[in-house]
């Protein structure tokens, strides 16, 4: 019998057959052995590496916030419910093709595209549906390397009208992480990338850590998290609009650990996108866009603040009562490290 020390195993007992995976992509393709598909992690073959990369890199493994916190900001993880930010505005795509094809304001396509002209970074890792097997990425298991028609597979591209045009379409998310374990490990290139929540905290995991057989995440030029509420990805056969259960235990609704985290402007600002800038890679890129033309801004209304830290503060909840409800101990909280009286204030105010 396979021994539950092996990291594989490990990740299957503790994550996916405890409805915990988000099908974030983080352990795929870095591994021959495990693969996304159908809207799940399958496992391949047997392995017998007992510290994998599959499992350390995993968003819903134990996480320490602090420690992520500390090594993407420099400091301790805090308590606001937007997280580590230096400043926040409503902005949109200059260009209003952007804008529609984008259904918002455009910033992600317009900051990736701006970015590769600026020279920001060199190339952007996302999501294609062509069969025609254009990559520069190393396929590492049958999974990933499918170009099938209709199936999501990963790009890389330094163009940047194709950048904005694959970050616009419904499949985005699917597997860029996929991508970025498939990069050679002697590429040189710095890349961007647009991601969920759970995919920016599974790069940011590898931070203090070295990856043997692919690059490092200090070949991140730049990492944009969009807001997300719950699973927004495309799979044959699946329905977009059916939330992955898993989601119910997610934590972070802006993507508190990337360079950019960009959301819906709301209602009122229809057209326009809200943004946070949280690091300084993320300012570089921003104002580059902005002095660029590509992007314009306007302050960000206090009720808009006063709205996402609302709905961040709302998911933070839901997340602990039901992991709490899983466990049934408010000590166990499965793979979330944070600080303890964070967690009696929250589940306080759920009472």
């Amino acid at each position: 019998m396979e021994t539950q020390d092996y990291a594989p195993a490990r990740l299957r007992t503790e994550v996916i057959e405890e409805g915990l995976c988000p099908v974030c992509g983080g352990c795929v393709a870095g591994c021959p052995y495990l693969g996304e598909y159908s809207g799940r992690i399958i496992q391949l073959d047997r392995c017998t590496v007992a510290e994998g990369s599959c499992y350390a890199n995993c968003p819903r493994t134990f996480t320490d916030l602090d420690e992520v916190n500390r090594a993407v900001f420099g400091e301790a993880f805090g308590t606001s419910d937007l997280g580590t930010f230096r400043a926040a505005y409503l902005a949109r795509s200059t260009d209003p093709a952007l804008r529609e094809s984008a259904g918002g304001g455009g910033v992600v396509p317009a900051l990736l595209a701006s970015s590769l002209k600026a020279g920001v970074i060199d190339a952007v890792v996302s999501t294609t549906t062509s069969p025609d097997g254009k990559t520069d990425l190393l396929d590492r298991n049958v999974v990933s390397s499918l170009h099938l028609e209709g199936v999501p597979s990963s790009t890389m591209t330094s163009d940047p009208a194709e950048a904005a045009e694959l970050a616009t379409a419904a499949h985005r998310f699917a597997r860029v992480l996929s991508g970025f374990n498939s990069i050679p490990k002697d590429s040189s290139q710095k890349v961007g990338m647009s991601c969920l929540p759970c995919q920016v905290l599974s790069l940011r995991k590898r931070t203090d850590s070295s990856q043997p057989n692919r690059v490092g995440v200090d070949s991140i030029g730049l990492l944009v998290s969009e807001f997300c509420a719950a699973k927004r990805w495309l799979e044959p056969g699946e329905d977009r609009q059916k939330a992955n259960k898993a989601c119910s235990y997610c934590w972070d609704y802006t993507g508190e650990f990337a360079d950019v985290s960009v959301g819906s402007g709301r209602a009122a600002n229809k057209g326009w996108d809200a943004v946070i800038v949280r690091t300084e890679a993320g300012e570089k890129a921003f104002d580059a866009a902005v002095k660029s033309g590509a992007i314009e801004t306007r302050p960000l209304p206090q009720e808009n603040i006063d709205a996402e830290m609302k709905a961040s503060r709302d998911k933070k909840k839901r997340a602990l009562r039901n992991i709490v409800e899983k466990t049934g101990n408010t000590s166990d909280l499965i793979y979330l490290g944070i600080p303890r009286e964070l967690v009696d204030t929250l589940l306080k105010e759920e009472r």
